[in-house]
């Protein structure tokens, strides 16, 4: 039996969800037919919702008001992004089974900032804040993409340089893969721990467009190719999800880690 509602508290809770589902403006009439509830309803609740400045009146519709913004600022102010990008990839590694970071470069090094999940039964997980040797996974042709060329040169020690299966990795392949994968949006690398696992990795961007982190899941396969389908959607809606908390709110440790890169030369 559904919950008995609470002098339209719920119903206009119900329109405020909606609109935050359909991230764009809406008519009464499509609120109407989204939320199942009376036309009448829907045209009394929506005119309170507008006096109280949850919502207001657009050209194309209604559209979400200032007052919406106010408490998702204070929010995102009070939970903090790390807390709140680790909610994004513990979901990531629920919908797909695999191992989920965020990782950032620290003064040259690779650090898995925030890690989610289990690979292989549990026996690998990360440990947070850890300082690895920057090696070419995915992640690291994420996050050095916007980078120049000669920045990464110069500070990259050329016997680092070695793929998943120890042989030498030759620059201009190196940049080459790290350029195409700024153009897909992803890179992915088979073969690392033995071949046991392929890593996949999408940027994560600030406010001006720098790439501050990368999100990374670990697939226990040798090869992507069988998962892509079901994995790259997800990682990717994980990207975008943690790109637009930092369009919203800072993360000073990643955006002051850019800051000692871009200075590095």
């Amino acid at each position: 039996m559904p919950a008995k509602r609470t002098n339209g508290t719920e119903r206009a809770l119900d329109i405020l969800d909606c609109m935050a589902r359909l991230n764009r403006s809406a008519s009464r009439v499509e609120l109407v037919s989204e939320t199942g509830m009376p036309r009448s309803t829907v045209y009394a609740v929506t005119e309170f919702l507008l006096q109280r400045g949850w919502l207001t009146e657009g050209p194309t519709g209604l559209l979400l008001g200032p007052q919406a913004g106010f408490i998702s600022n204070a929010y995102l102010h009070q939970q903090g992004f790390e807390h709140l990008a680790r909610q994004i990839l513990a979901e990531l590694s629920e919908q797909t089974g695999n191992l989920s970071e965020l990782d950032v470069i620290d003064n040259w090094y690779h650090v898995a900032a925030l890690s989610e999940g289990l690979f292989a039964q549990g026996y690998l997980r990360p440990v947070e804040g850890a300082r690895l040797p920057l090696m070419p996974t995915a992640a690291a042709r994420i996050m050095l993409a916007d980078l120049p060329e000669s920045l990464i040169r110069q500070n990259i020690p050329e016997e680092a340089l070695r793929d998943a299966h120890g042989a030498y990795l030759p620059w201009e392949r190196f940049i080459s893969e790290m350029r195409e994968g700024q153009l897909k949006g992803y890179v992915h690398i088979d073969g690392w721990l033995g071949g046991l696992a392929t890593t996949l990795a999408c940027p994560v961007v600030g406010e001006n467009g720098q790439i501050l982190a990368s999100v990374c899941i670990i697939i226990q396969s040798g090869s992507a190719a069988p998962h892509l389908a079901a994995n790259l959607p997800p990682l990717m809606e994980a990207g975008k999800k943690l790109s637009a908390l930092l369009r919203r709110m800072s993360w000073p440790y990643a955006e002051s880690c850019k800051r000692r890169l871009m200075s590095s030369g």
